[in-house]
């Protein structure tokens, strides 16, 4: 038997960055898929990508990819990360370098955008939308051809190499504010399910709320963003569309790479700073919380909950 060797011992983030780039730039069918994934307008045509793009001395796009659906050119800013922490304020300079590209008009609509392991994405309360380095692994084998299958090992050892490496680090004052936020909700709103906070990241920044009657659904509390999320798991795109159609004007439909929101403003927090001065936003954020939940309880059979 033929003994397997990997290809390189370790993957860096700057060799993914090139990987992504390689297929923007050259394979169509990627391209169309990857916009698919994350949901964003069609693509009818490319105009190209670049990797470390500076702009308006806001920072650095890792890969800045530019399409065309049908009249409007579209920016995707895309973030990639493998297993270091994001800078301090680095997803609010891509939101800034978003709004700088649309207003100097260089582009119709722009996107923000983050890959990286299933794991990160998972543990980040910043980019939304966001397409998996194990996702991208799987589109690669599946097309089969043998320079896509040694990439998506690439991939594969950049995943492994973030599994055994992560390890959360603590931050008192976010830790703080999670465990009052916890005792606030155990106190006043019973009812809504949190898993007890532990080790809380300095970037942990939505506190995930459940209710054991509606399985499908996941509770967000956005605590910088100022909204409370209700969002939809694994739900049809009937269901999607029945919801727009009888969606309370105090409501917005968000929609994301793999699912969709019902969502709600309820205020913006600062999960650094005490929680007892901002505990009336924390209990109108809760309060809006309860309100999206018993409308989502009260239409259980139109939506098919």
């Amino acid at each position: 038997m033929e003994q397997f060797i990997l290809p390189v011992e370790s993957i860096q983030e700057r060799d993914v960055d090139l990987i992504l780039l390689e297929e923007l730039s050259t394979d169509n069918s990627f391209c169309e898929w990857f916009i698919r994934e994350l949901g964003l307008p069609n693509l009818t045509s490319i105009n190209g990508s670049w990797r470390s793009i500076s702009a308006f001395g806001l920072g650095e796009t890792d890969i800045l990819f530019s399409y065309n659906s049908k009249d409007k050119t579209i920016y995707v800013l895309i973030e990639n990360k493998l297993d270091a922490s994001f800078q301090n304020e680095q997803f609010n300079r891509y939101l800034k370098r978003v709004d700088e590209y649309l207003a100097h008009k260089e582009c119709d609509k722009a996107f923000a955008v983050l890959i990286a392991p299933k794991f990160y994405c998972e543990n980040q309360s910043d980019f939304e939308n966001y397409l998996t380095y194990e996702t991208i692994a799987e589109r690669l084998q599946f097309i089969g051809s043998k320079r896509n299958i040694f990439k998506s090992n690439l991939l594969q050892i950049a995943i492994e190499k973030l599994r055994r490496g992560y390890q959360p680090v603590n931050s008192i004052p976010v830790q703080n504010f999670w465990q009052s936020y916890y005792k606030f909700k155990e106190e006043k709103y019973p009812s809504l399910v949190m898993k007890k906070p532990d080790v809380v990241p300095h970037n942990s920044d939505w506190p995930m709320l459940y209710d054991d009657r509606l399985k499908n659904i996941v509770f967000y509390h956005k605590l910088a963003q100022g909204n409370i999320d209700a969002t939809f798991k694994a739900v049809s795109e009937e269901v999607a569309f029945k919801i727009k159609e009888i969606l309370p004007n105090w409501a917005k439909f968000e929609k994301h790479s793999k699912s969709f929101s019902i969502r709600v403003y309820s205020g913006k927090i600062d999960r650094t700073k005490d929680f007892n001065k901002q505990i009336d936003l924390v209990d109108n954020g809760l309060k809006c919380l309860e309100r999206l939940r018993s409308w989502i309880i009260e239409n259980k059979d139109i939506l098919g909950e």
